[in-house]
Order: C-alpha cells, then sequence, then structure tokens
C-alpha cells in the first residue's frame, strides 16, 4: 500500500516534528481522567440496572422443595465448609 500524499503533492503525509513533552503529558491526562470517569459510570451504572431490575421485579426462582434459590445459594458455602472439616467424609453438596 503506498504512502498517502498531502495535497501539495510533495511526499508523504506525515508528522516529522514530534509534539512538545508537555502536550503529550496533558493528552495522557486528559485521556485517564476521561477513561476513569467512564470506567466508573459504566461498571456503577450496570450494577445499578441490575439493582433496579432485580427490585422491579420478575420471578424468584424457588428450589424443588418450594425455598426460595437465593436462600440456598447463601446456605451453600457453609455446606461446603463442613464438609471440608469433615476430611472429605460425609455426603458432599454438589449442588446449592
Amino acid at each position: 500500500m503506498a504512502p498517502r500524499q498531502d495535497p501539495t503533492g510533495e511526499g508523504p503525509d506525515t508528522d516529522a516534528t514530534p509534539k512538545p513533552l508537555r502536550t503529550r503529558a496533558w493528552q495522557l491526562v486528559v485521556s485517564i481522567t476521561i477513561l476513569t470517569g467512564v470506567s466508573v459510570v459504566v461498571g456503577y451504572g450496570g450494577g445499578l440496572l441490575l439493582w433496579i431490575s432485580s427490585a422491579l421485579g420478575g420471578p424468584d426462582p424457588r428450589t424443588e422443595d418450594g425455598r426460595l434459590l437465593r436462600d440456598r445459594l447463601l446456605e451453600w458455602p457453609e455446606r461446603n465448609r463442613e464438609f471440608m472439616r469433615q476430611n472429605g467424609h460425609g455426603e458432599l453438596p454438589l449442588r446449592p
């Protein structure tokens, strides 16, 4: 692919003089500030969106025995800890 020519036709369209350090530093600071702001807004915005969607509704899943699935999921780590305290002897709680 041939280099792009400038409008005068005298040579490739390149910027041969580098930007001053102060300009590059300023551009870096502005970029970091904007990207940090966007990341925070998107991150908290996504969390807020999930919170609102869960608060507004939708079915609350239940297990086969009628208990709320979220309550059973909260108990699962403790059940796994009990199994590990028994050195792996007993019934393994594979499902939450």
